[in-house]
């Protein structure tokens, strides 16, 4: 079977859509699908995380100006997703031409590519929908002046509008989305079938860690947090709920990371108000840092803490689970899931209930062997599962 796959990000950039791209396409490729990929271009140089094989796939970079750092233009945007339909619609007329075709990432080229005459050509057409905007979409911290909160809301319910429409534009045979909380969002707006199909685990990222034996604590208890600096990850209760952690007399170090560029303010808030509460030696906000160093965090981590309220998925609680580690998180994505396979607890995001959530699996009895707990997580969750699962989809819309 021949796929060809689209996707608006790729590496060097850093995130789940990303590892889900990458991981899918490994994983198809190991079940002997023959796929190659569009992702925008040029090609940066040393694109390829420290440590990564070569991709079994093909890859083939669309030149449409791409910056090598920081989000593209609009019009570069649209121009990638005009030379990808151009691109498509030529392989489609070839006799030796894709079988199926998979947006993997990118609401742009949804509403761009011709889906109606890729159909007609005998190749059908799946999309991947990691959420739903204005999902995950905020800018404006919770805190900023109430002007600037209420020009926020606006432009939100203008990128909720404008991304229904990409989402109306064409049809499909199929979208795929990585969580009932997506399906949810996204069942409401279109007319084409939806299906969810978890995510596996962040292969590179797994090969870095060494787990411990066990995770319960021996003095200080450390804590650990992942993810991109956003408003809906809400981050910024942290300090509050460290803050309670620490007059409820638990000694914990809290440590978080992910990349901070995206909403700046966002982070340098966090920053200050750990500052201001005196806790520095306590939480320490990081901006994204190298696999080997992430998995070191990991690694000497006892519990870890997801307080986002909105999540495609959430592959960071995942890699979690998957080393044992006990997971608190808030109903957001697949966290639900993952919070159950992992043995922690599901919480309001708010600073008492995680702050209490955490203390009192700190005393309790709950820890359990972090090796039999990994290895059920990955029983669960694993790429190479959801590649099967998609391949299904593939192989009955091309019967």
């Amino acid at each position: 079977m021949k796929l060809l796959a689209i996707s608006e990000h790729y590496f060097p950039r850093v995130g789940g859509t990303v590892n889900y791209v990458h991981e899918t396409l490994c994983a198809l490729s190991a079940l002997g699908v023959e796929a190659e990929l569009l992702v925008p271009g040029p090609a940066p140089e040393n694109w390829k995380p420290q440590g990564m094989a070569d991709p079994p796939y093909r890859l083939t970079w669309i030149d449409a100006g791409y910056p090598a750092k920081g989000d593209p233009g609009r019009e570069q945007r649209y121009d990638f997703c005009r030379k990808i339909n151009d691109l498509a619609l030529e392989r489609a007329g070839q006799a030796d031409g894709p079988d199926v075709l998979h947006t993997l990432f990118g609401l742009f080229t949804m509403e761009v590519l011709d889906t109606a005459r890729l159909r007609a050509a005998g190749v059908p057409c799946l999309s991947t929908v990691h959420n739903v905007p204005p999902m995950e979409c905020r800018q404006t911290a919770h805190n900023a002046p109430l002007p600037a909160r209420l020009k926020e809301e606006l432009r939100l319910k203008a990128v909720g509008l404008k991304n229904r429409t990409r989402l109306r534009s064409h049809r499909y045979d199929l979208h795929v989305v990585p969580s009932e909380q997506v399906k949810g969002f996204l069942e409401p707006v279109v007319k084409d079938p939806v299906a969810v199909i978890g995510h596996g685990l962040t292969s590179d990222l797994q090969a870095q860690m060494t787990p411990p034996a066990t995770r319960r604590p021996n003095g200080t208890v450390r804590l650990l947090t992942v993810g991109g600096y956003a408003p809906h990850k809400r981050q910024h209760i942290l300090p509050d709920t460290a803050t309670r952690l620490r007059e409820a007399g638990v000694d914990f170090v809290w440590e978080i990371a992910g990349p901070a560029g995206r909403v700046r303010s966002y982070f340098d808030n966090i920053r200050a108000e750990i500052a201001t509460r005196g806790l520095q030696d306590r939480v320490i906000a990081q901006d994204s840092v190298p696999f080997r160093d992430l998995g070191a965090l990991y690694d000497r981590a006892n519990i870890y803490v997801q307080p986002s309220i909105e999540e495609g998925f959430c592959l960071t609680a995942l890699d979690a689970a998957a080393v044992g580690l006990p997971v608190i998180g808030c109903r957001a994505g697949a966290l639900p899931e993952i919070v159950a396979a992992s043995g922690g607890d599901l919480v309001p995001s708010a600073p008492e209930p995680l702050a209490e959530a955490i203390a009192g699996f700190v005393k309790s009895d709950r820890w359990q062997d972090p090796a039999a707990q990994a290895q059920h997580v990955k029983s669960l969750f694993s790429w190479t599962r959801a590649a099967a699962e998609l391949k299904s989809h593939y192989d009955r819309l091309t019967a």
